[in-house]
């Protein structure tokens, strides 16, 4: 027989009480436990809620608080900018400076975010259209490269400055009309005016369609390309 069977009912009844209790005691502790972690869990929630719209409201302003050189997009090019090869590079242009008529000069922050919006970045093959056989003559192709520096900056002192930070100088230039954006490197040479414009350099690579290994040829006479600046941001808030 079980142990049911021989207790007695008032004997019955306390091991019910002390059953109820026990389960009672455990549901408290159970509820207490859940809402601690809830507790807890809606903290947490609510820091990160707040680090987000922080976050949201510093992307704003990083955002909004922008330097702009505003540009006249005037399509320009090799030979429009009269453009001079580097010494012992010849595949590669001096810095030249981009002309502007309506737009005005900035004070950028150097080591910050700074972007060129193209209406225009484009390139094409001359030696693609050569008959009777193609990049006979020309197997080149023309892109370009920005910076924004000293109004007042020589090639040289750009290159100096460009070596010494180890910038990464993107290339821009293809064969479309596609308007762009390029990052660009924003630096400042000490002893000169911090008024910046924006500088612009030409450089030649051999097309993929060819094959054999050739030597790269003169920025001045071979390949094509053009652009078209609509204007040119720095976020001074945004460190790169």
């Amino acid at each position: 027989m079980s142990n049911s069977q021989t207790m007695s009912l008032d004997q019955r009844i306390a091991a019910l009480q002390q059953t109820n209790g026990e389960l009672v005691a455990s549901n408290n502790t159970l509820t207490q436990t859940v809402t601690g972690k809830m507790s807890a869990i809606n903290a947490t929630v609510a820091s990160a809620e707040a680090r987000m719209d922080q976050a949201i409201a510093n992307l704003a302003a990083s955002h909004s608080d922008t330097r702009i050189n505003y540009y006249d997009r005037l399509v320009h090019s090799k030979s429009s900018l009269e453009i001079q090869a580097e010494e012992g590079q010849e595949y590669i242009s001096k810095w030249k400076k981009v002309p502007v008529t309506t737009g005005c000069y900035q004070y950028p922050s150097v080591g910050s975010l700074t972007r060129v919006h193209f209406t225009n970045s484009y390139m094409k093959e001359p030696g693609y259209y050569e008959k009777p056989v193609q990049y006979d003559q020309d197997w080149s192709v023309t892109q370009m490269q920005f910076v924004l520096a000293n109004e007042k900056a020589t090639s040289e002192q750009i290159n100096q400055m460009l070596d010494e930070q180890g910038s990464v100088l993107l290339k821009t230039g293809y064969w479309d009309a596609t308007p762009r954006m390029l990052t660009i490197p924003c630096i400042s040479i000490s002893g000169l005016h911090p008024y910046s414009v924006l500088f612009v350099r030409f450089i030649n690579s051999n097309s993929t369609q060819i094959s054999d290994p050739r030597p790269l040829q003169n920025i001045t006479q071979f390949g094509y390309a053009t652009f078209a600046v609509d204007r040119v941001v720095n976020y001074p808030h945004i460190k790169v």
